[in-house]
């Protein structure tokens, strides 16, 4: 960037670098030397000459400093490990890397030294882990020296787990620790082995929070499964470094979830069996949903087991600030707010752990298309409610009942007619012109989109294309590096306004060639109203996440077609 802080381009490549147009036999690549005159004139044309060039330079220096592979145990063989680490220096810095590589292949053939170099040989593993971290300018022994020793801590603690051998002190006395003995380190992810009393745990992921000398005892907490959450306290020969990644461990942690959502706190009870009875009263945590056994497993306070239980055995704690009624009419339970005076029947925890995922949407069935609805009708405010929710104020509610009863009484001392909705007088209302419905066709579908088409042919992200004569599925493939681009953001909000142009771009051309195919389709009714309603929200679009949304409906649409 430049002191502007406008956009500094690269030195664009006005000739081929001819070094890189040769393949690894030195025979001059003809298709490449074409490829690029192609790509160099029609960027040229097309006032995009050296973007791709800025825009590669700004992608390697953002991940200068990280790797995005994972570490090889590093090789045993001191020597091997300083040729590969200078090989790989070398092939770096030359100006084609894999001519080079071939011809020092070829110069060292038949040398067990240099088998690195082929594929399936001696270190080969961490020559490619060199190579990447040249790329990135980082020392890759570090990380390959801690791989090391994590897979021969590893194969140990497996070997004495299987062969039941204990490894801890077996002398007279043991001696005093400190903090400084602690072999792992706070935040290390480990993998649990070797526990007898606890079968359970072993082979489950946890983090190292802090080493009691004192105990000789390592403070960890489980990291996803059916023991999330839960703090232990374990020896050093019941952990192992873990084999798994940060984003493997994250993956890990979603659980079946049923109708009470995942780590809702419960109370059991209602258990008629001698070998169960003994858990009624006690304290639980909701696990996860059993869906073949029909069962939520929850994890008991009093010594952290796993039990299955019926949905009917468990009885959610009421949140504080919340009382909990039982109405004999009905049968069940309702809940009151005890500061808004609130009620509603279904259970506050319920409420406010379980989210809506989306508004509601219309439902696409023809039967509806000719259904009138009634615009005028009386509204109440339970309409402004969420649905299901079942919320009302009780106080408000009685007191609205005996004011409209009250005016009821009146009107009927009075001789006059009564109605019956709000015990005012009858008024006939006039009834209104139903609005005309919109007429949606794939012309006019198509010649809302070409219009704003018109106004993406400056400074285009993506290649403007003709599908004119591709099948729908063959355009979705269009979308699915653009989908990917999405789906590797850790959050939606988060995209570039550069991925968020493209994806706009691309999708109003698909949906240009959807409207073009619904035509030689006879029911094509609801999928036109879909696409309009598409076409007229996209340009009100504010949110990130309504685009993507929107795009992934019509990259699975046109999949259709």
């Amino acid at each position: 960037f430049g002191q502007t802080g406008s956009l500094r381009r690269q030195p664009v490549p006005t000739m081929a670098d001819q070094s890189k147009m040769y393949r690894w036999d030195g025979s001059f690549d003809f298709k490449r030397r074409e490829d690029w005159d192609y790509k160099h004139s029609f960027n040229f044309m097309a006032g995009w000459l050296g973007q791709d060039e800025t825009k590669e330079a700004q992608r390697r220096k953002k991940k200068m400093g990280t790797v995005d592979e994972q570490a090889p145990p590093l090789p045993k063989d001191d020597s091997l490990v300083e040729t590969i680490e200078k090989t790989a220096k070398h092939v770096h810095k030359s100006n084609d890397p894999t001519v080079f590589e071939h011809l020092v292949q070829e110069k060292n053939k038949g040398r067990s030294r240099w088998d690195f170099l082929r594929e399936g040989g001696e270190g080969r593993d961490y020559y490619l882990f060199c190579r990447h971290c040249c790329e990135r300018e980082v020392d890759p022994r570090p990380m390959a020296l801690h791989a090391r020793k994590v897979k021969e801590d590893r194969e140990l603690k497996q070997a004495n787990a299987k062969a039941n051998v204990f490894t801890g002190y077996q002398g007279t006395e043991v001696p005093k620790k400190t903090e400084k003995d602690a072999k792992f380190q706070n935040g290390e992810l480990m993998e649990v082995v070797g526990v007898k009393s606890k079968p359970d745990y072993n082979g489950k992921i946890v983090r190292v929070l802090k080493f009691h000398p004192e105990a000789d005892r390592y403070e960890v907490k489980f990291e996803g499964g059916r023991y999330d959450t839960v703090v232990v306290k374990l020896k050093e020969e019941n952990l192992m470094y873990s084999a798994m990644r940060e984003k493997e461990v994250k993956e890990q942690k979603e659980m079946p979830e049923g109708e009470i959502p995942n780590g809702t706190k419960v109370d059991i009870n209602g258990l008629q069996s001698d070998a169960a009875k003994w858990m009624n009263g006690q304290k639980a945590i909701v696990v996860c949903w059993d869906k073949d056994t029909e069962r939520y497993e929850v994890r008991l306070n009093i010594n952290n087991d796993i039990k299955k239980v019926k949905a009917g055995n468990l009885r959610l704690e009421v949140p504080e600030g919340w009382e909990e009624h039982w109405d004999e009419h009905l049968g069940r339970h309702y809940y009151v707010n005890k500061a808004t005076q609130k009620v509603t029947w279904k259970h506050p925890t319920v409420t406010n752990q379980r989210g809506k995922f989306g508004q509601v949407r219309e439902k696409l069935d023809q039967d509806l298309e000719e259904v009138e609805i009634d615009h005028e009708r009386k509204h109440y405010e339970v309409d402004d409610q969420e649905e299901m929710e079942g919320q009302f104020n009780l106080q408000a509610l009685v007191k609205k009942v005996e004011e409209q009863e009250e005016r009821r009484e009146k009107a009927e001392e009075a001789g006059e007619d009564v109605d019956s909705d709000d015990g005012l007088h009858d008024i006939v209302k006039p009834k209104k012109k139903k609005p005309k419905k919109e007429k949606v066709s794939p012309e006019s579908i198509v010649e809302k989109v070409l219009l704003l088409i018109e106004h993406t042919f400056v400074a285009r992200e993506s290649m403007k294309k003709d599908y004119s004569l591709l099948d729908g599925n063959f355009v979705a493939r269009d979308m699915d590096p653009i989908i990917k681009k999405w789906e590797a953001l850790e959050r939606v909000s988060e995209a570039d306004d550069a991925l968020c142009k493209e994806t706009f771009e691309v999708m109003l051309a698909l949906i240009q060639r959807g409207a073009e195919l619904l035509k030689e389709l006879s029911q094509n009714r609801l999928q036109l109203s879909e696409l309009n309603k598409v076409v007229n929200r996209v340009t009100t679009i504010e949110k990130r996440e309504e685009l993507y949304e929107d795009a992934k409906w019509v990259h699975s649409f046109m999949k259709t077609l």
